[in-house]
This record gives C-alpha cells, structure tokens and sequence, in this order.
C-alpha cells in the first residue's frame, strides 16, 4: 500500500512539471507574438497596410491607392519592413487621387518619387510636407488642390512635371529648390492667387504655359542659368509688374 501511495505521489509530481513547462512555453510564444505586433505597428506608424494598396519591387514599396479615411496623414515610410519609395497612381485613380477627406499629408523620407495624379484633386488638402529626400515631382502629381495655400519644393528635387501644380487656386506662395533643373509645362498653370516667384539659378528651361493665368503675379525673378523659357510661358499674367 505504502508503495502504491509513493507511486502516486511521484506521478503527480511529474504531471505538475509538465504542467509547467507548458505554461513558460505557452507565455514565450505569447510574448514573441506581441514584440512581432509591436514591430509591425511601427513599421506602419501606428496605422494599418490594410489603408494602402501597395506593389513591391526589388524590395522598395509603391503605394497604389489609399483607402484610409482621410484627415491628417502620415504616410508610412515602412510596410511589411520594407521602405515606401513612391507614391503612385494614373488618370483613372490610385494615389491619394480625389480623396476628398485628406486634409494634410507628411510624406516620409524614404520616399524618392512623387508619382503621376498622386495627389490631383484632393480639394480639401491644405498642407504637404514633402522632404528633401523626393527627387522627382511627375506630371499632374497635385494638379486641382484647390485648398493648397503654400509649397516648399525641396532642394533634392531636380525636376517639376507638367502640370503638377496646376489649378492649384489657393497657392500663395511657392519656394522652388535650388537643384531644380526644369519647370514642366503648365506647372504652375491657374495658379490665381500666386503673387510673386523666384527662379533659382539651378533652373535651364521653363515649360510651355508653365505659369499660364497666373493673373495675381506681381513679381517674377528668373535665375541666370534660364536659357529657354517656352512659349506663353507667363501668358495672361496680367498683374506682372516686375520682370
């Protein structure tokens, strides 16, 4: 009887050891799945990858389309722990294209590329924060931001596409960088509340109607390396008062 009695007490010693090892390797596991969830929260700014649709190539992220619900947006500069380089989209949609709901957006310094139609017609967007890590502006990229009232063009963009802050009606005041080489045609076209620009010396070529209507333009300042500056170029500038 005294062994049977020693018997069970060594089995439920054993089972409560392996009930043990359990529990410490269940808590593991756990803790292992939270730091994952907290790697990837950060990856996406406190956000969610399910507001982006998104392509990858050669391990740099283009995002597609936004689905999120607007406001304040700061884009990620990281999905899936891959950088975001661009922001793309097309005439037919993509981007951040006539989200309506946007009204700021920071762009992160991973991106290089501000794609075509980006952010066209996002009409209640009041501000952008574009950094100095964006190269390249494509056509149309804020074309009929019609609540835009100011834009810095850092000094790491070297070109401004057509039309890429067209009817943009609310801009006051534009700062252009000084490694732009070239203004695109119809860039700046019906931009009616701008009141003066300067042209920094970086800049060759002037696009065809680049700063077409703009009809508050009291004051031009064009750099001296400008050697070509297209036809009706500041056509329709009929405050141009200082050359």
């Amino acid at each position: 009887m005294k062994n049977e009695k020693n018997k069970c007490a060594k089995m439920r010693r054993i089972l409560a050891i392996i009930a043990l090892i359990a529990v410490i390797g269940f808590s593991m596991v756990s803790c292992g799945s939270v730091t994952n969830d907290d790697e990837q929260s950060k990856e996406i700014n406190d956000g969610s990858s399910k507001d982006y649709d998104y392509s990858e190539q050669g391990g740099k992220i283009t995002i597609t389309r936004y689905k999120g619900d607007g406001g304040n947006v700061t884009i990620p500069s990281k999905i899936g722990g891959k950088p975001v380089t661009s922001i793309g989209g097309t005439y037919f949609g993509g981007g951040f294209k006539d989200c309506n709901s946007l009204t700021s957006v920071t762009i992160p310094d991973s991106v290089t590329n501000i794609g075509d139609w980006a952010f066209s017609r996002c009409e209640n967007l009041t501000s952008v924060t574009i950094p100095d890590s964006v190269t390249s502006i494509r056509q149309q990229a804020f074309a009929g931001c019609t609540s835009l009232t100011s834009i810095t063009v850092p000094d790491s963009v070297t070109s401004i596409g057509n039309n890429a802050f067209t009817n943009c009606t609310s801009i006051t005041s534009v700062t252009i960088g000084n490694r732009v080489a070239s203004i695109g045609g119809s860039a700046f076209h019906s931009c009616i509340s701008l009141t003066s620009i300067t042209i920094p010396d970086s800049v060759t070529s002037i696009g065809e109607a680049a700063f077409y209507e703009c009809n508050s333009l009291t004051s031009v300042t064009i750099g001296n390396s400008v050697t070509t500056i297209e036809a009706l170029a500041f056509k329709e500038c009929t405050s141009l008062t200082s050359w």
